[in-house]
């Protein structure tokens, strides 16, 4: 009598292995790219709020408050409505978090 062979080949495994390695090439870019957007935003966010944080403590006569970081490396105090605050987002990325503080707008740059 005739056994019916079980389980996989060779080649069905080569094929799965290689399936899977092009699905990875395709997407570690994107999930690079995912991180790196993801940290710029939350920067952004951070800056922002500390900018505004700043200006209503400016405004209003009282002390204004120390940066505090967490998705940004480091920010700039703040100094004085002419000079704009800047947030260095953590790595991978890169653009920095700009805000013009004469006129309370924010930007990656």
């Amino acid at each position: 009598m005739r056994q019916n062979p079980s389980g996989f080949t060779l080649l069905e495994l080569m094929i799965v292995v290689a399936v899977i390695a092009i699905l990875a090439a395709i997407a570690l870019p994107a999930y690079t790219n995912y991180r790196i957007r993801a940290n710029e935003s939350a920067c952004l966010q951070e800056t922002k709020s500390y900018a505004n944080a700043a200006l209503a403590a400016h405004y209003s006569n009282t002390t204004i408050p120390a940066p505090t970081v967490n998705a940004c490396s480091a920010i700039d105090a703040f100094v004085d409505r002419s000079t704009p605050v800047e947030g260095t987002p953590q790595l991978p990325a890169t653009r920095i978090s700009r805000c013009e503080m004469d006129s309370a707008t924010c930007s990656l740059n």
